[in-house]
């Protein structure tokens, strides 16, 4: 009886130990990243943290909101109208289009050198050019627009976070559309 009390008493204490470690790890250690008591204590925690993917920022109670990337494609027609289409925004995921232009944004900015060595860029233009048959499209242009920091103090003056201050773009193109019906 006097033995598994004690082995009783062992053990509630242990895991006293273990909750209160596993409680500085959890509000201490991993989610500040700029405190003096984080970096005294963080060459003890630093296996326990990546084991438990704890190591990262935590965005669950206030969201570390990711920067956007927006994908657009341009036709440039012969007398150089420019006309802009979103292909990762503005659709309705139901819509059947919908899959397609997205595997286009993944094709090309996941992996551009595969994407350029396979053609899939002539591929992706191609299609949009025919899909644009008839309507006098020279070339088409692909921009890629990557959000900067868009901070609350900009949001509070009304700024706009897809204004041109707020964007970076990369172009990929221009990609030639041929008027015969060759490849139609």
């Amino acid at each position: 009886m006097l033995r598994s009390k004690r082995n009783r008493s062992v053990g509630l204490s242990l895991m006293s130990v273990f909750i209160i470690w596993h409680l500085i790890a959890m509000l201490v250690v991993g989610p500040s990243h700029q405190s003096n008591l984080r970096s005294s204590l963080i060459g003890i925690y630093e296996e326990y943290l990546w084991f438990l993917k704890l190591d990262g920022p935590w965005s669950f109670y206030a969201p570390n909101v990711p920067y956007g990337i927006l994908f657009r494609y341009e036709t440039v027609s012969s007398t150089g109208e420019v006309k802009t289409y979103p292909l990762t925004e503005a659709k309705n995921k139901l819509d059947h289009g919908y899959v397609r232009n997205i595997n286009f944004y993944l094709y090309f900015f996941f992996n551009s050198v595969d994407t350029k060595q396979r053609g899939y860029d002539k591929s992706v233009a191609r299609y949009l050019c025919d899909k644009h048959a008839g309507t006098d499209v020279k070339e088409i242009v692909f921009r890629r627009y990557l959000q900067k920091r868009f901070t609350p103090k900009d949001y509070l003056q009304g700024k706009d976070p897809y204004s041109r201050a707020f964007l970076r773009h990369t172009v990929h193109g221009p990609y030639p559309c041929s008027q015969d019906k060759e490849h139609g």
